[in-house]
C-alpha cells in the first residue's frame, strides 16, 4: 500500500518525527511504499492566494475556488501545490502527523488543505463523500497531546476527540477518503516510558491498520433535498445526533 505521511512539526526531532520516523519503518517493514511530505521542512506556504496559479482566469477578482478550478484543467499550479497533488494521487493511505494544537491541528494543516483539496481533483460536479475525487484512497490523522486520555473524553474537561476533529474528519470524508479513527498519543511529555510506550501503541495499530473499518459517516441517501437526516434515519455520528 502506498502511503503518504503528511508531517507538520516545526522540530523534526519532535515526539511527532519519532512517530513518523516508527511508522515510515514499520509500514517499510510491512512492504508499504512509504513518502514523508514535511510540510515545515519544505516551507509549505498555508495561505491560498495569486501565487498558487501560473495564470489567471479573472485577473481582476480572485475567487478562490474558481481559479482552482481553472488551474486543475489547464495544469496550472504553483510547483507546491502540483507536488503535493501528485504525492496524494500516488498515495493509497495519507497519514496527517502534527500535533493537537488549540484543540486542533496546526495552521499548516489546514492550508495544506485549503491549497491542495483543489475542485476538479477532489471533489466537484456530484463528487463529494462516498463519491468524491479520493474515493477509495484511506486517511489517518494521527495527533499528539499533552492530555490524558480522559480529558479527551465526553465527560472531559476538553470534550470528545473526535468531536472536536469533526471538521478535520468531516473535510477528509468530503473529499472520499475513507476515514479511519484519529490515532491519539496522550501524556507525550510525561516520562520517556510513556514515551516508548506510545509509540509501540501506534505500531501496532499500524500493523493493523490494513482490518479496521472506517469511520462511520451517512451516505447521500439519508438525507432529503435540504440536506437533512430523513425522518426513518437514525442519526449515527459524533456530530448528528436525534
Amino acid at each position: 500500500m502506498n502511503t503518504l505521511i503528511v508531517f507538520a512539526h516545526p522540530e523534526p526531532k519532535s515526539f511527532n518525527g519519532a512517530l513518523r520516523d516508527a511508522a515510515t519503518e514499520a509500514l517499510g517493514r510491512g512492504g508499504h511504499a512509504v513518502r514523508v511530505a514535511d510540510l515545515y521542512a519544505q516551507g509549505f506556504c498555508s495561505e491560498a492566494g495569486r501565487g498558487d496559479f501560473a495564470s489567471a482566469k479573472d485577473p481582476d477578482y480572485l475567487a478562490v475556488m474558481r481559479e482552482q478550478a481553472h488551474a486543475w484543467k489547464t495544469n496550472g499550479f504553483a510547483p507546491d501545490i502540483t507536488r503535493a497533488i501528485e504525492d496524494i494521487r500516488w498515495a493509497e493511505l495519507v497519514i496527517v502527523q502534527c500535533p493537537m494544537w488549540w484543540f486542533g491541528p496546526p495552521a499548516i494543516v489546514k492550508g495544506w488543505m485549503d491549497r491542495v483539496f483543489v475542485p476538479g481533483f477532489t471533489y466537484g460536479r456530484g463528487k463529494w463523500f462516498e463519491s468524491g475525487g479520493l474515493a477509495g484512497k484511506r486517511a489517518l490523522l494521527s495527533m499528539t497531546a499533552d492530555g490524558t486520555n480522559s480529558s479527551y473524553a465526553w465527560r472531559g474537561r476538553y470534550g470528545d476527540l473526535e468531536n472536536l476533529l469533526w471538521p478535520v474528519l468531516l473535510s477528509l470524508r468530503f473529499v472520499g477518503f475513507d476515514v479511519m479513527k484519529p490515532h491519539f498519543s496522550p501524556e507525550v511529555s510525561k516520562s520517556d516510558d510513556q514515551r516508548k510506550a506510545l509509540i509501540a501503541d501506534y505500531v501496532r495499530r499500524l500493523d493493523a491498520l490494513g482490518g479496521e473499518t472506517p469511520m462511520f459517516f451517512h451516505a447521500e441517501g439519508d438525507y432529503d433535498e435540504n440536506d437533512t437526516l430523513k425522518p426513518e434515519v437514525k442519526a449515527r455520528t459524533v456530530a448528528q445526533r436525534d
